[in-house]
């Protein structure tokens, strides 16, 4: 039985890779009038290597009539050229400025521009850009004017904001997006109120999370450790785009990170105001 369930196993992966490899191929023979393909636009990175939990801040930019690149790599920004010849694509004269940040972002931008060093092939179709080293995808990402139809029509490309407070006693869920507020004081989340949102509240909710250094959530100091002798209920913000879940770490509901406080203010008045109603 074990010898069968493991050339089971075997034959599944083995169609899985061959499936991807077909996958690859013929999006290379859709692809083969390369050179009548413009590069030239802004792109922001949602995949490097077999990591798509990446920033969005994460840019790429071609301008054809310079055959130059810029974007932003994590950190620092950086600049180069690029060429395309006898169906190759190549990046050269790679450089960055020397900012320094944390070794976790340090890791992703050292990865990025790597990565273009070893590209040789690409491409692009329904407005998402491939790198590739010969046939292995190494980097994706997609043409900006996508992205901003994509927010049009999704409510900001799947953004929202989740604020949770949790204690003994107390129990508070409030999930923000564009179109509704969701509020529960279930632990379990089977009984959730749902209310509408307004465009006013939205936006400032918007240019709130824009003035937050996404990359550094995770690193957030609460300022008071209360939560840890009961005498605060321990709280946790939550930023959703996309598919990708930034986190803080634990804080006393009350006494926030400096970093975060205008935008838990704000989640906690929207809550306020809409409950009354």
């Amino acid at each position: 039985m074990k010898f069968l369930l493991s050339l089971f196993t075997l034959i599944v992966v083995s169609q899985s890779c061959n499936s991807t490899k077909d996958s690859i191929e013929n999006t290379n023979i859709v692809d083969m009038n390369k050179e009548q393909i413009t590069l030239s636009g802004d792109y922001t990175i949602s995949q490097i290597g077999e990591n798509k939990a990446v920033s969005p801040k994460l840019k790429l930019s071609f301008d054809e009539k310079s055959n130059k690149i810029t974007g932003f790599a994590g950190c620092n920004n950086f600049f180069g050229t690029y060429s395309f010849e006898n169906g190759e694509l190549k990046f050269s004269d790679i450089a960055r400025s020397k900012k320094l940040c944390c070794s976790e972002i340090n890791d992703i931008e050292n990865q990025f521009l790597e990565v273009l060093n070893t590209v040789n092939n690409f491409t692009l179709k329904n407005d998402v850009l491939s790198l590739l080293d010969n046939k292995n995808v190494l980097l994706k990402g997609t043409k900006a004017n996508a992205i901003e139809n994509k927010k049009d029509a999704r409510g900001n490309y799947g953004i929202g904001v989740i604020y949770q407070i949790s204690s003994r006693g107390v129990f508070e869920y409030i999930n923000i997006s564009e179109s509704t507020i969701s509020f529960s004081t279930d632990r379990g989340l089977k009984s959730v109120k749902n209310y509408s949102n307004n465009e006013k509240d939205w936006t400032i909710i918007n240019n709130l999370i824009e003035a937050i250094d996404i990359d550094t959530f995770r690193e957030l100091e609460a300022p008071s450790n209360n939560r840890t002798t009961d005498a605060a209920a321990e709280a946790t913000l939550t930023v959703k785009m996309g598919d990708v879940l930034h986190i803080t770490p634990a804080f006393d509901h009350g006494n926030p990170p400096e970093e975060i406080k205008a935008l838990v203010n704000k989640v906690l008045s929207i809550k306020e105001n809409t409950v009354k109603q």
